[in-house]
Order: C-alpha cells, then sequence, then structure tokens
C-alpha cells in the first residue's frame, strides 16, 4: 500500500522583505514598505539612496563644475551631515517611544528614520523639479524650503521671522514623513494600539517646532 505524504510549501515571510523593494513600496505601497521592519530592518541601502538624492540633486538644480575630488568631497559630506541626522532624529523617536511605552528596537527605528527620510528628500525633489518647471527661469529654488510646499507665503518676506519659520513648518512634505513615521512604528510595534503612537508622532512634531523656534531665537 502506498502513502502519501503532505508537503508543506511556507510562503515566504514578510520580514525578509528584499531592502530593493521595500525603497520601491515607499511610493507606491508605503503600508507594505514597513511591513516586517521589526524583524529585518535593514538600512543601508536606504541610508546610500538618501546620500545618492542629496547629492545628485545638487548636479540637477545647481550645476557644480566636477572633478574627482570635488566628487569625493561632496559624497563624505553628505555622508558626514545625513547620518547625524538619521541619529538624531532617531533618538528623538525612541525617546517619544519610550515616553508613551511604546516598544521598538533601536534598529527598526532607525532603519524606520532612515527610510523616511528617504522618502521626504524624494518629495522634496519632486516638487522642487515642478516647481522649476512651472516658475520663471529667473526664480531660484530653495531645495530646503521648495515652493508650493506651505504657508509661510501668506506673511510674506515682511513678517515676523519666528513666525515665518513656523508656518514654513506647516509643510506637506513634513505631513507626508509623519504619516510614513506613523506607519512604520505601527509595523514596527505590532503590540502598540493607534493612540500611543499617534502620541509619539505628536510628540516628534512638537519637537520638531520647539527646536526651530529654539534655533531662531539663538541667531
Amino acid at each position: 500500500m502506498s502513502s502519501s505524504r503532505a508537503v508543506t510549501v511556507s510562503a515566504p515571510s514578510v520580514a525578509q522583505q528584499n531592502p530593493g523593494v521595500r525603497l520601491i513600496n515607499l511610493v507606491v505601497d508605503p503600508a507594505a514598505a514597513f511591513r516586517g521592519i521589526a524583524d529585518n530592518p535593514r538600512w543601508a541601502l536606504a541610508f546610500a539612496a538618501a546620500v545618492a538624492l542629496r547629492f545628485g540633486s545638487l548636479f540637477i538644480f545647481y550645476r557644480p563644475s566636477l572633478t574627482p575630488l570635488k566628487l569625493l568631497a561632496g559624497v563624505v559630506f553628505q555622508v558626514t551631515t545625513i547620518m547625524p541626522a538619521l541619529l538624531l532624529g532617531s533618538l528623538v523617536v525612541t525617546l517619544a517611544a519610550k515616553a508613551w511605552r511604546v516598544d521598538v528596537r533601536w534598529t527598526p527605528t532607525f532603519s524606520i528614520v532612515a527610510h523616511v527620510y528617504v522618502a521626504y528628500t524624494l518629495a522634496t525633489i519632486a516638487v522642487a523639479s515642478i516647481a522649476g518647471a512651472v516658475l520663471p527661469e529667473s526664480t531660484e529654488i530653495d531645495l530646503r524650503n521648495p515652493p508650493f510646499t506651505n504657508v509661510s507665503w501668506l506673511i510674506g518676506d515682511s513678517g515676523d521671522v519666528i513666525v515665518h519659520r513656523m508656518l514654513a513648518e506647516l509643510d506637506v512634505r513634513s505631513v507626508y514623513a509623519l504619516v510614513l513615521l506613523w506607519l512604520g512604528l505601527r509595523s514596527a510595534s505590532a503590540d502598540a494600539t493607534r493612540s500611543p503612537v499617534a502620541y509619539v508622532i505628536a510628540t516628534v512634531a512638537a519637537i520638531r517646532i520647539v527646536g526651530v523656534v529654539g534655533m531662531q531665537l539663538m541667531r
């Protein structure tokens, strides 16, 4: 008598999501981009993408002359400016998460922040490119604060500097980044309910605004 043996083929784990696919999903399916990030928090490709985007955008908008030495110096500069920003952002998110009892480890948090940074940079380049295409050629595009992204234009250049900077923080790119951060933390902390994660996001946003105002006051 022949016996049959059942063979079970397990589906690929979402935790093993390819880093390249995760980057693509940032644009096409943000919720899917962060699935499994707690178990597979690889961030190196996201960091490399952030450096490449920041460095490449300089050539798109400013067209500087290029030599091998300038190329190396430019890459080193981007690495040494982006990494501290990611570390500081991850620290703020981690402390806010602990304050609201959201259980998320450091490495997934850093990976989330790195991917959010990539998405924010992509959004900035996209908006600046559109602005450059529709505005007169004489218009200077500020990559840190591109046109059409915030409401600082309501008071023009003659208003209070601090108020102007706070209005500049009401930016669609910042809202987009906070939504992605919320999705990332929800995926990285499966036991967290929506309210504590929302409190973490609100805390991060408040800290950023306080930091911006503080920087303006120290000038």
